[in-house]
């Protein structure tokens, strides 16, 4: 179901994007708005993962998983959200994003994918955003048209999802008792840090070559390919190697990243680590796929705020990108050193 599901992410993530920067933006309070938003979207996927856990641990012998039911409630509502009000709006992209990501890492675990399934899902979603801030401003096409391509696609890749549990004996993966041990919490903390910073730097650092369209979609699809490339490089080579070798890298490129390869090229390495802090803490704390999701979703909403409150900075973007990823390094070394067998 992992495929169906990121195709819906793209969807819904540049649907809400043309809403917000389209259909929202010329009303009043937007500044309001784009905060009210951002909370529903993001902070609200913490408690509402708690939710889900409870439910898949009563539904854990039936043949659906009831995050499914999530992520199709979300996307009716991101659809609704859409032409009425931006909290709407953020509501149903957070129970999209917890049922079709719980749904992934049931999947990535139960074919032991080692976290590939987690980066395949949340990659689509940064090019959706863009997409759809682009059109949004551009003012290409028209809502409604907009509404109906999406709703269409979006009805097939939900029919394809609901055909693929369906044909499933059981559930994808077992679901284990809700257990957070003490060392849990620190690791717990390490990776909600490194989300923050993460949040924080994709927000503020900004690059003086893109100026362009061109240079921001490939600047988009850096990010969309180092989040796939984080969760196979893990897989495939081991999450200390992977973490080591993307954050020292990043924090080079990211000092030279007034040119533009090294600027991609940064962008392409930081973002690696982001399936690799959810696969670890998703790891750790079984049978707490959603809160684990939402807690690292609650981290991007941190993250966000001192560039919605204008906070300037304090050093060079490029200072601060490099030391992101260095402190970074420090942070996930610390964790996958004391929980992790990569």
């Amino acid at each position: 179901m992992t495929a169906p599901y990121a195709i819906l992410h793209f969807l819904v993530d540049g649907l809400c994007a043309f809403a917000m920067f389209g259909t929202f933006s010329v009303r009043e309070n937007w500044y309001l708005n784009v905060l009210l938003y951002n909370f529903c979207a993001f902070a609200l996927q913490m408690p509402l993962g708690v939710v889900l856990d409870g439910w898949n641990r009563r539904q854990c012998e039936r043949k659906y998983e009831p995050s499914f039911g999530f992520a199709a409630v979300g996307v009716m509502l991101t659809c609704l959200g859409a032409v009425t009000h931006p909290v709407i709006l953020g509501i149903g992209n957070a129970l999209f994003h917890l049922g079709g990501g719980v749904g992934t890492i049931h999947e990535d675990e139960a074919k032991v994918w080692k976290g590939r399934g987690l980066g395949v899902f949340v990659a689509p979603g940064a090019l959706g955003l863009y997409l759809g801030t682009l059109l949004a401003k551009g003012e290409v096409i028209r809502m409604l048209p907009v509404l109906i391509v999406i709703g269409l696609v979006a009805v097939c890749c939900l029919g394809w999802c609901c055909y693929l549990m369906l044909s499933q004996k059981k559930m994808p993966a077992t679901m284990a008792e809700a257990n957070i041990e003490k060392d849990g919490l620190l690791l717990l903390l390490g990776c909600l840090v490194v989300v923050i910073l993460r949040s924080y730097i994709g927000m503020a650092v900004g690059f003086s070559w893109k100026t362009t369209v061109l240079a921001g979609t490939i600047a988009v699809l850096a990010v969309v390919f180092g989040k796939v490339a984080g969760g196979f490089a893990a897989a495939g080579a081991g999450i200390r190697r992977t973490v080591v070798v993307s954050l020292l890298l990043a924090t080079v490129c990211y000092m030279l990243s007034e040119n533009m390869l090294a600027g991609i090229l940064a962008l392409f390495l930081f973002n690696m680590t982001m399936p690799i802090t959810l696969y670890l803490l998703v790891q750790k704390l079984k049978g707490l796929e959603g809160f684990s999701f939402g807690l690292l979703t609650f981290g991007l909403f941190i993250g966000f705020l001192p560039t919605y409150l204008g906070m300037e900075l304090l050093v060079d973007d490029r200072v601060l990108g490099a030391m992101g990823s260095l402190l970074s390094l420090v942070i996930l070394w610390l964790c996958v050193k004391r929980y992790s067998k990569g």
